[in-house]
């Protein structure tokens, strides 16, 4: 699995846990490296700027996958700029939850 550091947008809320504390990058970027192995080894993954994010890119498309204000995750296709809010997870989801939920609309483009 490819992961590296690029990342391509500076916007979006930090996600937080039940405490209001920041949950850190590295859940998003594991979400992101789970959506990869699921969708096979021409995605790559990487972290967003400050942990904000979790990037899954392939040769022509990056996706972010991030948290709203409100607690719902959201993937936006960077490249036409559509932006959706994931179905049945939110900021509470499992990691394996919110990275099948990816999978699963990733999978339906390609």
């Amino acid at each position: 699995m490819h992961t590296d550091d690029r990342h391509t947008f500076d916007w979006t809320y930090p996600p937080y846990d039940a405490e209001d504390a920041p949950i850190l990058g590295s859940q998003l970027l594991a979400v992101t490296q789970k959506a990869v192995e699921r969708l096979g080894d021409q995605w790559g993954a990487a972290a967003g700027p400050g942990g904000r994010t979790g990037h899954l890119r392939t040769d022509h498309t990056v996706f972010t996958i991030g948290v709203c204000q409100a607690g719902d995750v959201f993937l936006r296709n960077d490249k036409i700029g559509d932006v959706m809010h994931l179905p049945h997870v939110n900021a509470n989801s499992s990691p394996d939850d919110i990275a099948e939920a990816v999978a699963q609309h990733v999978g339906h483009l390609y």
